[in-house]
């Protein structure tokens, strides 16, 4: 026989879940039938019309742009071809330039600044400019470039000046040496510029330089002959050794050879020198001056004072 106790204590621990109460199904049940949606209201007539309207006259404005487009094209294609849209432009140039004429603004005088080889005729001719040119119609960068492809001009300027004038300036370029290049001699400036067509004769007074590359270090030379004024009218010609230092013919023939490294100090060596001992003045053929602490005199064929050593077959200049 069981307990009383004993049952009830069993059926506490149960976990089989009591059933659900009817209660709460069924409000669940009205939940879910109660979120139905509701059957919406039909717009009146009226507000159909007037969307149908709207929609209708959207298309209409959308479709006449297009026509108004392809009209306003065909228009103007009709203008240009039949001409009518230039004569209008030739008449609109015509009215502005008579204004111009007017009231003076044309070209009536042009000065110019700087020349002393360039003559005016070549100027004229580069310039293109005629009297009475409107002054709008002168394009003063292209004038400028024009005048500097001449030989002589390194650089110009062209400027209007209001109300009727154009004023040029310019900087020619300054002659410095002749430079013998594969047999042909033209005047270069210190920039090494050649300036062509011109008569070597009328610079028969300037150095001949000599050898590759030395129309690019005329600048160079230049400023190195110049720090000795006593020896630099007597310098009539500079060889360029390897593109790298110089070989210098003074007037009475001596051949000087300076260093790649120090040449002002061995000009000045060579002035003193020869201030003190005259030895430029003597019968030698060349004096070289590129080692640091001593200097090589070298004397003409049949000196009495030393005969020349014979010269090793395959040696060349340094």
């Amino acid at each position: 026989m069981r307990s009383v106790v004993g049952t009830a204590m069993e059926d506490d621990f149960d976990d089989t879940p009591p059933p659900a109460k009817r209660k709460a199904r069924t409000a669940r049940a009205k939940g879910a039938k109660g979120a139905r949606p509701k059957r919406g209201r039909e717009k009146p007539f009226v507000a159909r019309w007037a969307d149908s309207f709207r929609s209708t006259m959207r298309r209409l404005m959308f479709w006449g742009a297009v026509l108004l487009f392809f009209f306003a094209v065909v228009a103007v294609m009709g203008l240009f071809s039949g001409g009518h849209v230039q004569a209008a432009m030739r008449s609109t140039v015509a009215s502005f330039d008579a204004m111009m004429v007017d009231n003076g603004l044309t070209v009536q005088s042009v000065t110019l600044e700087g020349r002393n080889e360039t003559t005016p005729g070549e100027i004229g001719r580069m310039l293109g400019i005629k009297r009475g040119t409107p002054m709008l119609y002168v394009d003063v960068d292209e004038a400028r470039a024009r005048l500097e492809a001449l030989p002589w001009v390194k650089s110009a300027q062209v400027r209007r000046v209001w109300p009727d004038r154009i004023s040029i300036y310019i900087v020619e370029r300054k002659p410095v040496a002749l430079w013998q290049n594969e047999g042909d001699v033209v005047v270069v400036d210190i920039d090494g510029h050649p300036i062509p067509g011109e008569d070597v004769a009328r610079f028969s007074a300037l150095p001949l330089l000599v050898g590759k590359g030395a129309e690019t270090a005329a600048a160079s030379l230049m400023a190195l002959i110049a720090t000795q004024p006593n020896l630099k009218s007597r310098v009539k010609a500079a060889v360029r050794v390897g593109e790298r230092r110089w070989n210098l013919r003074l007037d009475n023939g001596v051949e000087v050879r300076l260093p790649e490294e120090g040449a002002e100090a061995a000009l000045g060596e060579l002035v003193r020198l020869d201030r003190e001992q005259e030895i430029l003045a003597r019968d030698i053929k060349a004096i070289d001056l590129r080692f640091p602490d001593r200097f090589i005199v070298k004397l003409p064929p049949g000196s009495p004072l030393v005969a020349p050593a014979p010269r090793p077959n395959g040696g060349r200049e340094t």
